[in-house]
């Protein structure tokens, strides 16, 4: 459900959509009215590389409120791609009613390569 794609200084969110199977009849069956309305069905994520950042747009397309978290790490390397440091971060956000929010995910810290990678979310 919530991958981040590295390379050297970028990442990607990436959702995956996981539509329920059904077994008997192999195919996809129709979801219910309440599957549609889980957050995995309303957030969507956006994100564009900045000097040594991630900015990451989510947004909400549901009729409700939510409560997120993102947890994500920030890895340090040299010019040799050699991890140097990792350190795990989590930042708590909201998103409104068919709301949106950007957030800065930042590897400041980092003195020459890096990147931010381990993405995952959960919105209630």
């Amino acid at each position: 459900m919530k991958n981040c794609l590295r390379a050297l200084g970028a990442c990607s969110l990436m959702m995956a959509v996981f539509l329920p199977f059904d077994v008997a009849s192999g195919g996809v069956r129709p979801a219910l009215a309440e599957e549609l309305e889980t957050a995995n069905a309303c957030v969507g994520f956006q994100n564009s590389v900045g000097d040594k950042q991630l900015l990451v747009h989510a947004g909400n397309d549901c009729e409700r409120k939510l409560a997120c978290t993102l947890d994500y790490a920030v890895r340090c390397e040299d010019n040799h791609q050699k991890e140097t440091s990792r350190v795990s971060k989590r930042v708590l956000f909201s998103l409104a009613a068919k709301g949106n929010a950007e957030l800065t995910l930042s590897a400041a810290a980092c003195h020459q390569g890096w990147a931010i990678e381990d993405l995952a979310w959960t919105c209630r």
